[in-house]
């Protein structure tokens, strides 16, 4: 079975608002994570637990995996749905929004960091 033409895929609404909205908030995290957790020798607090307060602690830059795995996620999302939008348009659908819902949890994980180093 041939590929979708990308140029029609990238254009189809859903596909479009989906994708663009998860590139948005990942460069938000991007530059929020950059302007708050700036490079610095001392140690970032890097996880939170209830039960034993801060439990992981590391440099600076491995605050920068979140934005990095949010990436990630819409790539490999957005490949998927590419190769399989011919055969099932709901499914590229449903891959999209999984990576929209994923950026939102990972801003909200990047909040956290940020006020847990403030």
């Amino acid at each position: 079975m041939p590929l979708y033409p990308i140029k029609l895929y990238v254009k189809h609404l859903p596909t479009l608002l989906c994708i663009g909205i998860s590139l948005l908030l990942n460069i938000f995290t991007w530059i929020w994570l950059l302007i708050e957790i700036r490079p610095q020798t001392e140690p970032v607090f890097l996880h939170y637990n209830i039960l034993f307060g801060v439990d992981f602690v590391g440099e600076w830059w491995q605050a920068l995996y979140l934005p990095i795995s949010g990436l990630a996620i819409i790539i490999v999302n957005a490949a998927m749905g590419w190769l399989l939008f011919s055969r099932d348009k709901f499914l590229a659908q449903i891959l999209n929004g999984i990576s929209l819902f994923c950026q939102l949890f990972l801003l909200f994980a990047a909040a956290l960091l940020v006020f847990l180093n403030v």
